[in-house]
């Protein structure tokens, strides 16, 4: 059986402290939060390329309608001959 040794590091590639602890600590988690943390990243991604292919322009630009408009339509007005109408 062949065992090569670790290689050391390049003399002028320095590695940051910051990501070499987060590389150890993402290493030291259970497998079960890895596997989680990789699919919830995979799928906000595939939420974010699904918006951006479907959703972020109306589907007919000409259908536009301004929003007090649309907030006239969606509250309801009370009608005049309803007796609990308040005047």
């Amino acid at each position: 059986m062949d065992v090569t040794p670790p290689a050391a590091p390049l003399p002028g590639i320095r590695r940051h402290p910051r990501l070499q602890s987060w590389r150890t600590w993402w290493w030291h988690r259970s497998p079960l939060a890895r596997d989680i943390t990789v699919v919830l990243i995979v799928k906000a991604a595939l939420l974010g390329v699904l918006w951006f292919a479907f959703f972020r322009t109306p589907m007919a630009p000409g259908m536009m309608m301004p929003p007090h408009e649309v907030a006239g339509r969606m509250i309801a007005q009370p009608h005049p001959e309803d007796s609990r109408a308040v005047p």
